[in-house]
């Protein structure tokens, strides 16, 4: 059998606070880009923003995401730790960041990492430029499929990826829940 661990973090609100907002399209935007007006709506507010009828998120609507401000982007140090223990102590660790950013960012994602010691050197870096959630459990899933592992937990914000991840992978997968709540973090264990 494999002793080997698969570690899978997201990144925007699982190991970072960012800024980048998502443009939702529509006649009562705000701001223009093209003369088209929109609304910017924060990830973390995204599910509480309903999309009215004449509103749409579309390709353009993830404009923000292609670069990130590591300046203002913040670490939530409990993860960013747990991070570092795996790539650290953790020999026989594949690690991931699988991220809805695209590829392009990832230069980004280690400068901002680096910038908080986290060696990188073994960091694996996925951008999907895609934020359906089902995208991302595929993505893993892929990954799974490519080797054989002990064991698989995954940290993420998104309740979609936690709720289904099991549902498509035959292992067992050991999600962890990252929930901001003001200044606090809460991780939610959930073996399913």
């Amino acid at each position: 059998m494999a002793d080997k661990e698969l570690i899978v973090f997201d990144f925007d609100y699982t190991l970072a606070k960012t800024i980048e907002s998502i443009w939702v399209w529509s006649p009562r935007g705000t701001r223009l880009y093209k003369d088209k007006p929109y609304i910017p709506v924060h990830p973390s507010m995204l599910s509480k923003h309903k999309i009215g009828d004449d509103e749409k998120i579309d390709d353009d609507s993830f404009k923000e995401f292609y670069s990130l401000d590591i300046i203002k982007t913040k670490p939530i140090t409990l993860t960013i730790n747990l991070l570092k223990y795996y790539l650290t102590n953790c020999h026989k660790c594949k690690v991931y960041i699988v991220s809805a950013r695209p590829q392009s960012v990832e230069k980004d994602v280690i400068s901002f990492l680096n910038l908080y010691d986290v060696n990188t050197t073994n960091l694996n870096y996925i951008g999907l430029t895609n934020s359906d959630p089902e995208a991302k459990i595929d993505c893993i899933k892929n990954i799974v499929n490519k080797d054989i592992y002990n064991s698989i937990s995954i940290y993420e914000d998104n309740k979609y990826v936690i709720n289904n991840i099991n549902k498509k992978i035959k292992q067992t997968v050991m999600t962890y829940f990252i929930e901001l709540l003001g200044n606090e973090i809460r991780i939610t264990y959930n073996e399913n």
